[in-house]
């Protein structure tokens, strides 16, 4: 199989390590690769100076017990003896025998989710839905109001995945530093009704990394115009060519808003940390 090939294989996981594969070549090796009628994959390993990523894509698994063998074998090469590097496993998400099989070995799982890509032709309109919502910058004064936004917004998902629930509260000065950094390059907007914070997003290249609306105010098409906002915003850089984003596979409401307004799924990932 083909570099190029093998890099296709890797982009259905993530573009970011297709990325990441391509620029770390001289240190890839390939450890399996397959390309039949019946089936297309490769189980590869980037072994870098500070971190060991496996990476792995089958099309289907109904016969890879050969591939999970090597899986376990070659995984065990690092976890078994002292760890002096991280150690991650990064899989398609519909390969469950072998996210099964790499938890069982003491991988933990980091997230599973999709990146989604903008792909309607048009922008999407930018109506107001009669709600007057008001566009302001963000502002140190403004900070905890900010703070109250994320960790509420995020609340039921970082329940369902075992995180940390109030990890903006506990990571304030950080999270400040964040926000200064992105409003002095217009890369955060937030919008207001009546002096109260409804919603936020805040993108980086071309990534739309969080969209966040006040929890009482969902569902009411507020989420709906601030990613119109955001798509418009964008899609006015002409630095930016394809306008994506990445869920969590727990977080199913945002994932059908994304793909009513023009968004759909590209990849499929699955990644993992091995804990001593």
């Amino acid at each position: 199989m083909s570099e190029e090939e093998i890099l296709k294989l890797i982009e259905k996981i993530s573009p970011h390590a297709k990325e990441y594969v391509a620029n770390s070549i001289q240190n890839v090796e390939v450890l399996y690769s397959l390309n039949t009628v019946e089936n297309k994959g490769a189980f590869i390993k980037v072994d870098n100076e500070d971190c060991c990523i496996f990476y792995s894509y089958f099309l289907n698994e109904d016969s890879i017990e050969e591939v999970l063998e090597l899986i376990k074998l070659k995984a065990n090469e690092y976890i078994s003896e002292n760890i002096t590097k991280e150690v991650c496993f990064n899989t398609w998400g519909n390969n469950s025998k072998i996210i099964e099989l790499v938890r069982t070995l003491g991988f933990q799982s980091d997230m599973e989710g999709y990146h989604l890509e903008y792909q309607d032709k048009n922008l999407p309109q930018l109506t107001n839905c009669n709600c007057n919502l008001v566009e302001r910058n963000f502002d140190n004064s403004r900070l905890k109001e900010f703070i109250d936004l994320f960790d509420t917004a995020y609340y039921q998902l970082h329940v369902d995945n075992d995180w940390e629930t109030n990890s903006y509260a506990l990571n304030e000065k950080q999270f400040q530093q964040k926000l200064d950094t992105l409003n002095k390059h217009n890369q955060i907007y937030s919008f207001w009704l009546s002096g109260e914070l409804v919603g936020a997003y805040i993108f980086q290249e071309n990534y739309i990394t969080d969209l966040v609306v006040r929890p009482r105010y969902q569902n009411r098409g507020y989420g709906t115009y601030i990613l119109a906002h955001c798509i418009r915003t964008m899609s006015s850089n002409k630095s930016i060519d394809k306008i994506r984003l990445r869920i969590a596979k727990s977080n199913s409401g945002a994932k059908k808003l994304y793909e009513r307004n023009g968004f759909a799924e590209i990849a499929y990932f699955a990644e993992h940390t091995y804990v001593c």
